[in-house]
């Protein structure tokens, strides 16, 4: 059998496959599927989508299946006083964890400086940590200016360990793509920046359906700044009823046991 993973390149061997009566599966791992998704979906017997509304997006005679996303096994095992250990953080304070992707996030990285500003005027950073994944180009910068803040703001250009800065979170601010899936797995709340120019617009559509369902909230790229952040994170942390709602609506729409699932369809389709 074929699996098609989305990517335009799988379109040749998933005709191939279709010519040759061989049965073809897709992976979905966004809410909005890709071109390719959507064009070969009327050759495939299954689609495992990642988010649940993704079938509304393709055909209605698709075969879609909500399976979530295949994540590291280690994603949500972690336990959180191994990651406090593995960064030096304090295990009593709340924990912000931010990133924007291997490249990092200007926008956010601007914005979040602002927002500690603001939060450190407020006098709600003397309970706050961060771990603040910036990518290279923002490290220096970000460096120097948190120096006037309290320890216990972590500038990194890459975070190499995400399982364990996964179990120290409270809260994440992060892009939209399909990675979401792992603050999912570990029912965490999120502030999601969709990055405007991803194709499709497709990380919009994630945080979107994320939102509607009280997991997230979306800020988008144009409307991010400090106040914003900073006003939204004293929302999520500072109220326990909201903050307790988020955590019960991201662990709903988790899927932790997404690859099993899918690698247990792909044996039965190869089986046929």
């Amino acid at each position: 059998m074929v699996l098609g993973t989305g990517g335009y390149v799988s379109a040749p061997p998933v005709m191939a496959a279709w010519i040759l009566r061989i049965p073809i599966s897709l992976l979905a791992l966004d809410v909005l599927p890709s071109q390719a998704v959507r064009f070969l979906a009327r050759f495939a017997e299954e689609i495992y989508g990642g988010f649940p509304d993704c079938s509304s997006h393709l055909d209605k005679s698709s075969r879609v299946i909500f399976t979530g996303n295949p994540i590291r096994p280690e994603i949500g095992n972690i336990p959180r006083e191994k990651g406090i250990e593995r960064f030096d953080l304090d295990g009593n304070k709340k924990t912000i964890l931010i990133f924007g992707g291997s490249q990092g996030a200007h926008s956010i990285n601007v914005s979040m400086l602002e927002a500690l500003k603001r939060l450190d005027q407020n006098g709600k950073l003397k309970d706050l940590q961060v771990i603040f994944q910036t990518g290279e180009n923002d490290q220096g910068q970000v460096s120097e200016k948190v120096r006037q803040y309290p320890a216990g703001i972590k500038v990194l250009a890459y975070i190499d360990q995400m399982p364990y800065a996964l179990a120290t979170a409270d809260l994440v601010i992060s892009r939209s793509g399909a990675g979401v899936s792992e603050t999912l797995a570990c029912g965490l709340p999120s502030i999601l920046v969709p990055l405007p120019y991803a194709a499709s617009n497709h990380q919009e559509y994630n945080a979107r359906s994320l939102e509607q369902a009280g997991a997230a909230m979306m800020i988008l790229d144009k409307d991010v700044n400090g106040k914003i952040l900073a006003d939204s994170i004293t929302g999520i942390l500072f109220n326990r009823e909201r903050y307790n709602m988020m955590t019960i609506a991201s662990r709903s729409l988790a899927r932790p046991g997404a690859a099993d699932k899918i690698a247990d369809n792909i044996i039965r389709m190869a089986g046929k």
